[in-house]
Formats: structure tokens, C-alpha cells, sequence
């Protein structure tokens, strides 16, 4: 289903406010001392419902997987977002593992095919292949699209569920900064969203995938209200390894035979190209926060604003800082994971493709 006149008119107003300030002042009630470590998020724990906006690639399809076996959290839909490779294959991909995993049962939506201001940005085939699943051939289904817009299904699955739905961002934010725009009232119906990145070492600036996809969607979202942590970038917490793999091979389960196959370039890729001891996993590590929520054993609360227009860093996450005309500290607008379990990881990781 495509935008109606009102809903896009309505969208562009908000889009030309989009950078008056908005209020924190609900992001900021999961801390009781902003600025400072903080043991856990109140609202991560115990989620029931969740959408998860993707944009398959290797990881996210590690993160499916986990996501779609739970037997406490209900996935509710699955939105197509800007992301890792081109939107076509994306939605191939989403398509492809809604009908493997769970027969077709969960609607997949299409969303905003390009970042909100339709700007190019590098995509990521180098590490997750040339179509998506490493080099996989996916397969045509027989599951097709559900026929809303992605902004228009999220807006309508929070607010039918109050106070109950996480978003769970994989890819680019441009889906949920539409939907935010479309209805500002998600902020504050959405139980939260986690988003994937955000390495943060104190006051400064880092690159993150995701952002640089859509730096205006993200600049939306930061913005909005919404409740928000992030996964930060942990390393070797969220790596699994060469042994690791070898381990997997042994569970002789769909999934498992699954992952191996369209994870193995990626593996290849960061152990010769990047020389690291295995392969990072940031989606998965999003999903594990969400199905065993003690694997983030700290939280950071930042103020966490993107650059829009840097010639070199647009795109980039900007941690920290001061009013212009105050010099008061930046309330804090996100919770950035800093320090996990790695064990916990794993073993979240092989329960799920044990299964």
C-alpha cells in the first residue's frame, strides 16, 4: 500500500521541522545519574513483541534465526530497510528466511527503498557477498510482501500495543524515522528501539554502518524521544570464531547447515582480509540483549547526536557535548552497551541454531 496525499504532506511538515529540538525527557527515565555507567536498562528486560527492520545480510540473517526461535518474544512483522545490499535482494532474502524459519507466518514489509533524502551511500557486498547470504543463491518463495508500506505497519502494530513493542533496527533507520515522521506518537508508544553500533570511547565521534546509511533517519530517530539503547561496539565479545564455526558444524540442524553456508565468506573475509580472530557479530549481539538481556553487563548514558553534513564524517556518531548557549552537559538520549558476556553471546548464538 503507497502513502496517501495526507500522509505524505503530513510527513513532509514534520520532515521540515526535523531540526527543532525534540524532548528527551522519556529517553532519560532509564537512568538515575546521566553521563555515568549504569548496570542494565529497566526496559530491555522481559520483551514479549517485537518488528525487526533489516536489511539482510550475513548477520542479520544470524539474528532472524535467533529472533524467530524464541518462544517468549513474538515477532509481529519484519521491515525491509535501506542497508547492506541493494533493496531487491533485500527483500529476496527477508522473504527467503520468513518462509524457511516459520513457514511463511510473519509479514514481511516492504519499506522506503533509499536514505529519506535519496543520497547514495557504500554498501557492504565486500563482507556479506554478492547476494547477501555470502555467495548463496537465494531462492524465489512463495511468500510475497504484505501489501502496507512499512512506516504505515509500524505505526499501526505499536499503537494497536502500547507500551509493549521494541524495535529491533538491524539496518539503515530510514523505515522507522519515516514511520516517526508519519507519527510522532511512536516515541512515546514504543516500549524502545536497540539499534546496532555506536562505538563509544568517551566525548568524540565514531563511524557506524547503519548511520552512515541514512544519517538523516538517524538524526530523526536521536531525536525523537523514543527510548533508546545501543549496541556499542565490542569486539571480541561479539566475535565467533574459527573453533567457533567448527563447533556449529557439529549440531546437524537446518539452521546451523544454514548459517554455515551463507557465513563462511564472511568469516574468510575477517580472519584474511582484516585479520582478526573470527567474525563480529553486532546483529546477533542486538538480539541477544533482547533474549537474554544479562548479556550487557554495563551501559553507558550518552547524548549520541549524528553529523549531517561533515565533508569527511557525515554520518558519523557524535558522543557527548554541551548546549551552545548554556554550556550545561547534553541530557542523555541513549543507553550504549559498554561492557558483555561473551559467553553469554555464544551460547544465546548456539542455542538458537541448535534448535
Amino acid at each position: 500500500m503507497s502513502l496517501d496525499r495526507r500522509q505524505f504532506l503530513a510527513g513532509g511538515a514534520l520532515l521540515t521541522s526535523a531540526l527543532m529540538p525534540l524532548d528527551h525527557s522519556r529517553a532519560q527515565t532509564a537512568w538515575t545519574v546521566l553521563g555515568q555507567p549504569v548496570a542494565s536498562v529497566p526496559w530491555l528486560r522481559d520483551v514479549r513483541r517485537v518488528i525487526i527492520d533489516t536489511d539482510p545480510g550475513t548477520d542479520d540473517l544470524l539474528a532472524i534465526i535467533m529472533m524467530l526461535g524464541s518462544t517468549r518474544i513474538t515477532t509481529e512483522a519484519i521491515t525491509v530497510t535501506p542497508g547492506n545490499i541493494g533493496y531487491e535482494q533485500e527483500v529476496r532474502n527477508t522473504l527467503f528466511l520468513v518462509q524457511t524459519l516459520k513457514n511463511g507466518t510473519i509479514p514481511v514489509h516492504r519499506g522506503i527503498d533509499h536514505p529519506l533524502l535519496g543520497r547514495s551511500y557504500p554498501a557492504a557486498g565486500f563482507i556479506h557477498g554478492r547476494y547477501g547470504f555470502g555467495d548463496m543463491v537465494v531462492p524465489e518463495v512463495a511468500l510475497k510482501p504484505a501489501p502496507d508500506h512499512a512506516a504505515l505497519a509500524i505505526s499501526r502494530i505499536v499503537s494497536a500495543h502500547p507500551g509493549e513493542m521494541v524495535l529491533l533496527a538491524l539496518g539503515g533507520l530510514s523505515n522507522i524515522a519515516l514511520a516517526l515522521l508519519l507519527d510522532p506518537s511512536i516515541a512515546r508508544k514504543a516500549r524502545g528501539i536497540v539499534i546496532v553500533g555506536g562505538r563509544y570511547e568517551g566525548i568524540g565521534t565514531s563511524v557506524s554502518f547503519n548511520a552512515m546509511v541514512d544519517p538523516e533517519a538517524a538524526d530523526i530517530v536521536l531525536r525523537s524521544g523514543l527510548p533508546i539503547a545501543m549496541t556499542g561496539s565490542l569486539g571480541e565479545t561479539e566475535m565467533l570464531t574459527q573453533a567457533d564455526f567448527d563447533q556449529i558444524a557439529t549440531f546437524g540442524t537446518a539452521k546451523s547447515a544454514l548459517f554455515l553456508k551463507s557465513n563462511a565468506e564472511r568469516l574468510k573475509f575477517e580472519t584474511e582480509k582484516r585479520h582478526k580472530p573470527g567474525a563480529t557479530y553486532a546483529d546477533p549481539f542486538a538480539a541477544t540483549m533482547l533474549l537474554e538481556p544479562s548479556v550487557a553487563l554495563q551501559f553507558e548514558a550518552v547524548h549520541v547526536a549524528v553529523e549531517l553534513s561533515g565533508t569527511e564524517t557525515r554520518g558519523s556518531y557524535v558522543f557527548g557535548g554541551t548546549h551552545i548557549y548554556t554550556g550545561d552537559a547534553l541530557p542523555a538520549n541513549v543507553a550504549i552497551c559498554s561492557r558483555a558476556s561473551h559467553e553469554i553471546f555464544r551460547d544465546t548464538v548456539f542455542q538458537a541454531l541448535r534448535a
